[in-house]
């Protein structure tokens, strides 16, 4: 990684805090004298350096709560104990004690000197960072509360969004828990509606992250999702991620023990595409519902002719219809999504193979592949998203877009020939799997594929 972003990094430990973007108390953080300050929504459109420059300006000193300000959701349980139920088995529950996500969290920290902690850190462990607890790095400080992610008292206590960007949410901890209906009753604590847990924004401010330094839009969803049918329509994400599984619209049930029944429950299971880490968690239920919204999000459709001297040209689109936002999104820089394209002869012989798995459990790497790599300051392809100077590669599929690949391959003999094509699903590279290994000798769980979507065909020669 270049010296001088490190240096800036370093040297820039108020740009970080704003990289988290939480330390407010409550209201609007003040800018520096005499400084104007971006809006979030340009910070969002602008070039690197710009959106660079613009977090600088934002930037403002910590305003920390004491240890201990936030409950810790085993109190919640007592009461609450389906959305807590629900809860402890998401990936937000899990958020800091992460197998998958400590190494290079860790490898972060080594490389920038600490610069990453809060950036990080601020997402995956709200609680801690926000009372004084991280650093270090290592989460040796960390109360029970803080370990559990981002928990029950964290969202419950936001009353608003300062920044569409790196973790922005204003946070008033307190006997006062706000939520999307304020209509509720509870004999230990007050209830308070605000608007903002009705809207996207709420999980853009952390599904949003700017690099502090190089301005890189490291994870766009936010950005997309605003830009593209489903924002315009307002479908946000929680008309999708807050219900069990794709086409369910309504749950009913209680929110508390003696609550009113509601004719809709919000799922706290906040389901995506984690069915590796849920299955490799032991969270069967959990990684089936992945697997659900991973089918639910895609479909491919086929084109194919042979030409006379036996030439099949396959074309296979992957349409993008079910999520609100390109696929993949988020860390899309350590995941992968691609296609196997598979053609048989009568006898059943494979005569062609692309994306397949090798015995070493890694993708074919001639695989058409979808994700995000990032360019580091020598120029080179890089997955990890604190040596981002700009994007190397980007090809995802937009919300209600598509992409096609075409195969041009030679059919051996006349005959009929069976064609396979599949979208396959991976949360991570088992290559920065075998990384993790190397580096520190943890190994982790062979990474699982799982298919999107699938399409078959017969051609004849």
């Amino acid at each position: 990684m270049n010296r001088l972003v490190l240096v800036l990094m370093a040297a820039l430990p108020c740009v970080l805090f704003l990289g988290c973007g939480y330390f407010s108390a409550s209201g609007e953080a003040p800018p520096a004298a005499g400084v104007e300050t971006m809006p979030a929504a340009e910070v969002a459109a602008a070039q690197p350096e710009e959106a660079a420059a613009a977090v600088e300006t934002k930037a403002a000193e910590p305003q920390l709560f004491e240890p201990g300000a936030f409950e810790d959701p085993e109190v919640c349980s007592t009461c609450h104990g389906k959305i807590y139920d629900d809860w402890s088995r998401s990936m937000h529950a899990n958020a800091w004690q992460n197998q998958w996500y400590q190494p290079d969290f860790l490898l972060a920290h080594q490389e920038t000197d600490g610069a990453t902690d809060l950036l990080c850190g601020a997402c995956h462990a709200p609680i801690a960072a926000r009372t004084g607890l991280l650093p270090p790095a290592d989460g040796s400080k960390f109360d029970a509360t803080s370990r559990r992610g981002i928990s029950c008292d964290f969202c419950h206590t936001v009353t608003g969004v300062e920044q569409m960007f790196n973790m922005g949410h204003v946070s008033e901890p307190g006997n006062v828990k706000t939520g999307p209906r304020g209509d509720g009753n509870s004999l230990y604590h007050e209830v308070k509606y605000t608007e903002i847990h009705t809207k996207a924004d709420f999980c853009g401010s952390c599904h949003m992250v700017i690099h502090p330094a190089t301005g890189v839009h490291i994870i766009d969803t936010w950005e997309d999702w605003k830009s593209n049918e489903y924002g315009k329509q307002n479908i946000t994400c929680q008309d999708c991620h807050m219900t069990p599984t794709p086409g369910v619209s309504k749950t009913p049930g209680r929110a508390a023990l003696m609550g009113k029944l509601r004719d809709n429950l919000a799922h706290h299971g906040f389901v995506g595409g984690s069915s590796y880490i849920q299955e490799a968690l032991g969270n069967q239920e959990q990684a089936e519902r992945s697997r659900e919204f991973l089918r639910a999000a895609a479909e491919l459709k086929l084109a194919e002719q042979v030409s006379a001297d036996g030439t099949l040209e396959l074309t296979v689109e992957v349409h993008n219809v079910g999520a609100g936002h390109k696929i993949p999104t988020g860390t899309t820089y350590i995941r992968e999504i691609w296609l196997q394209v598979e053609v048989k002869d009568q006898a059943g012989k494979v005569v062609y193979s692309s994306g397949h798995v090798d015995d070493q459990n890694h993708v074919d790497p001639n695989a058409v592949v979808f994700r995000v790599l990032f360019k580091d300051a020598e120029g080179n392809l890089t997955p990890k998203s604190w040596r981002a100077h700009g994007i190397g590669y980007d090809r995802r599929i937009p919300a209600k877009g598509k992409d096609s690949e075409t195969y041009r391959i030679p059919l051996p003999a006349k005959g009929e020939y069976q064609v396979t094509t599949r979208l396959m699903y991976r949360s991570f590279t088992q290559q920065s799997l075998d990384e993790v290994y190397q580096r520190t000798g943890k190994k982790l769980p062979p990474v699982a594929s799982a298919e999107m979507a699938a399409a078959k065909t017969t051609v004849r020669f």
